[in-house]
């Protein structure tokens, strides 16, 4: 499947990023959460760092806290006690303690207060797309 990331990010309307993570930043974030990140999110946090759109407000590789996949992480593993270990948080949706969370191969699930993870995009570009659709 050919990566799409960068693409699918410059089609968001109002779309604003701060700084591009390099690949130490990346490796070292990758390491405290003992995990791989999917090739389509290291590839995006490369080029932006974090982003926010009218669409989206996804976490990245960061100085802001409120955005950075570790600080994210870390806290919402702390809260949810059926986190998966394998996964990071790419999007706090803000409704009903909703989250957006992504695996190594690239996979997209939802994960809620009491419920198990759901599949609901094989990738973190085809996750977008979905929501640039329903609204």
């Amino acid at each position: 499947m050919e990566n799409r990331i960068i693409e699918v990010i410059e089609s968001l309307d109002d779309m604003r990023f701060l700084t591009p993570a390099d690949e130490n930043a990346v490796s070292a974030a990758e390491e405290a959460l003992g995990l791989r990140f999917a090739e389509e999110y290291r590839e995006y946090v490369k080029k932006y760092g974090v982003i926010s759109s009218v669409e989206v407000e996804l976490t990245g590789v960061t100085e802001a806290k409120r955005l950075d996949v570790v600080a994210v992480t870390e806290r919402e593993r702390e809260l949810t006690e059926d986190f998966p270990k394998d996964m990071y948080v790419v999007e706090n949706i803000g409704i009903d303690g909703i989250l957006v969370l992504q695996n190594s191969k690239g996979e997209i699930f939802y994960i809620a207060p009491g419920r198990r993870a759901e599949k609901v995009a094989n990738s973190l570009a085809e996750y977008i797309e979905m929501v640039k659709e329903e609204r």
